[in-house]
């Protein structure tokens, strides 16, 4: 119907990596404490919320039991709904080599974002 294609064309997932110089893709999904600059750039991408309770466009990230983790960043641009899948906000567990949970949300997006 009309009302469904308008909406997957107002909403957005796009991820969003913190990379440092030289380091291999799963170093980049491990790291966790990112520099002063890319959290200046989160915010020029838009308004950190805190994702329990959060009712607008969700991008597939929990707002319920904090599986996802606690924060993420989302904008609203002339009635566009963007969910950003911030590798260093989506949770870290040393066990996953493989950072299945930070990949399955990134590894799904159109668009990532990588930031060096």
């Amino acid at each position: 119907s009309n009302i469904e294609r308008k909406e997957l064309m107002t909403r957005y997932k796009i991820g969003v990596l913190y990379a440092k110089e030289g380091q291999s893709e799963d170093e980049i999904f491990s790291n966790c404490n990112p520099s002063s600059d890319f959290e200046e750039f989160l915010d020029l991408l838009g308004d950190r919320i805190v994702l329990q309770g959060w009712n607008k466009y969700k991008g597939g990230l929990d707002v319920k039991t904090g599986t996802t983790g606690l924060y993420s960043v989302y904008n609203c641009h002339r009635g566009y709904e963007i969910m950003f899948h911030v590798s260093t906000l989506l949770p870290f567990q040393d066990k996953d080599l493989q950072r299945v949970e930070r990949k399955r949300h990134i590894g799904n997006d159109v668009v990532v974002i990588i930031f060096k």
